[in-house]
């Protein structure tokens, strides 16, 4: 059964595919492209990492802070959008505070990332190998954060705990939510934990 041609192709497309929430037509994706991808049968525009819409600027209505931007899509703050720079100790950890079980396997020496990659070359796009060094679960570090965030949504965890005071008060900006009043002599570590409780209790992780 698990040699069946359409067995493997389900469980290729659930590890490296993706699914158009506009028309539901799935594709293979190789890693290392953009987040953004215009269906190719539906021409809906959306994230790889949540599926969230893409919009132009003022055409978006989620809040006056959209008109700032240009193409942007809200994308919840545990996609990989946003969380692909954070530490990986980070990413661990809060798996680990929610008890969620996840490959750590420690690199093994001389071992290269087998992750399938898409570059952009003078003729176009190239299917290769990732091929840097491996840092755990036989992935480079970029692509163990991947697979660290998929963890994360998969398990509809919030990383609000995990982000900075800037990251904190731009997903209230982006959400059109007004910053709370910070206090005089109010520490940084203080107003940032303000500021995610205000993101709690008003976005939800959606």
């Amino acid at each position: 059964e698990n040699n069946d041609p359409e067995t493997q192709l389900n469980k290729h497309l659930a590890d490296h595919g993706v699914t158009c929430p506009n028309c539901a037509n799935r594709y293979s994706l190789s890693k290392g492209g953009c987040m953004h991808l215009t269906c190719p049968q539906c021409q809906h525009e959306f994230c790889v990492g949540c599926a969230k819409p893409f919009s132009m600027g003022a055409k978006c209505t989620v809040s006056d802070y959209c008109a700032k931007l240009g193409l942007h899509a809200h994308h919840p703050r545990n996609c990989l959008f946003y969380l692909r720079d954070k530490e990986p100790q980070l990413l661990e950890k809060l798996l680990e505070d929610n008890n969620i079980e996840y490959e750590k396997e420690a690199a093994k020496e001389n071992f290269r990332c087998s992750v399938q990659l898409q570059r952009e070359t003078p003729e176009g796009l190239l299917d290769s190998t990732c091929g840097l060094a491996v840092e755990k679960a036989g992935l480079c570090r970029t692509h163990f954060i991947e697979y660290l965030v998929k963890v994360i949504g998969r398990h509809k965890l919030d990383p609000v705990a995990i982000l900075d005071l800037t990251e904190v008060q731009q997903e209230l900006r982006r959400r059109g939510k007004p910053l709370p009043i910070r206090e005089g002599g109010q520490t940084d570590a203080d107003y940032t934990a303000l500021c995610a409780q205000v993101v709690q209790e008003q976005i939800p992780l959606d």
